[in-house]
């Protein structure tokens, strides 16, 4: 059973967690694995998405997976039924993977809401040459997006790094992972957090070896560039961070061990 949502106040900013479900992913997903690191068969990852209720905003920050791949991934869009419930204002994708817009399968889902994409992710997802640029088992993902895309056009509003939502969220641009992949900063008086999205894949991996790299990465490395200079940057700063595909909340703190980076969960 999906855990009850987990609550965590960034000053006036109210963020709570949703637990979508899982991932078991094959190991061969993760590559650059240094030689004195064993890996099981499968990896376990979360899915974890957020609302963040700022001034009169309530911004979800994707969707999940919803139906999308509960084909392949059993335990994925778990969280489905409890976002259907919301009325949020806006809906920020970090990207446009399935498993972070696959509630826009559902053509009624969020009508209201105006939809935050990075320029340069929504100019790459719909490029229309895109579909013939890839390779056979790529293409029904990219025809899944491109088809999500198509009906949710009218909504979207495009951002660059740096702009804000509304006051104290501001989105961060975290490319590698896909070309326009990014986070949402939240600032409240003194207290800050971080959504990174899936800048960082596995906690149990990627912060003692951040030259990990995994397969849905769009240009491998470009994601360790972003990688390290995010969890550095986290680290040096005190700032929470909030992942993706952690495990449940996917919330905690970044610390230095001499070189090696440590992750510490709330």
């Amino acid at each position: 059973m999906t855990e009850i949502p987990f609550g965590l106040q960034i000053g006036d900013i109210e963020l709570t967690t949703f637990n979508d479900g899982g991932f078991a992913l094959p190991a061969a997903y993760f590559a650059n694995v240094p030689a004195d690191v064993a890996l099981a068969e499968q990896v376990n990852i979360g899915a974890n998405l957020w609302l963040v209720r700022a001034g009169d905003r309530v911004i979800l920050v994707d969707t999940g997976s919803a139906e999308a791949l509960k084909a392949r991934f059993p335990e994925t869009g778990q969280a489905w039924g409890a976002l259907q419930a919301l009325a949020p204002t806006d809906i920020v994708l970090t990207h446009m993977h399935a498993d972070h817009l696959g509630g826009f399968l559902d053509g009624a889902a969020f009508s209201e809401a105006t939809i935050h994409v990075a320029q340069a992710e929504w100019a790459f997802w719909t490029n229309p040459g895109l579909p013939d640029a890839v390779d056979e088992d790529t293409r029904p993902m990219v025809q899944m997006i491109q088809s999500i895309a198509t009906g949710i056009a009218d909504r979207v509003k495009l951002f660059e790094s740096g702009e804000s939502l509304v006051e104290g969220v501001q989105f961060v641009s975290l490319p590698g992972h896909t070309p326009g992949h990014s986070g949402l900063h939240l600032q409240s008086g003194d207290d800050a957090l971080l959504i990174i999205g899936d800048a960082v894949i596995s906690e149990a991996l990627q912060f003692a070896n951040p030259e990990i790299s995994y397969a849905l990465d769009g240009d491998a490395a470009q994601a360790v560039e972003t990688r390290r200079a995010l969890l550095a940057k986290a680290a040096a700063q005190g700032t929470t961070i909030a992942a993706t595909h952690f495990a449940f909340p996917g919330l905690g703190k970044v610390e230095m061990d001499g070189d090696v980076f440590r992750f510490l969960p709330l």
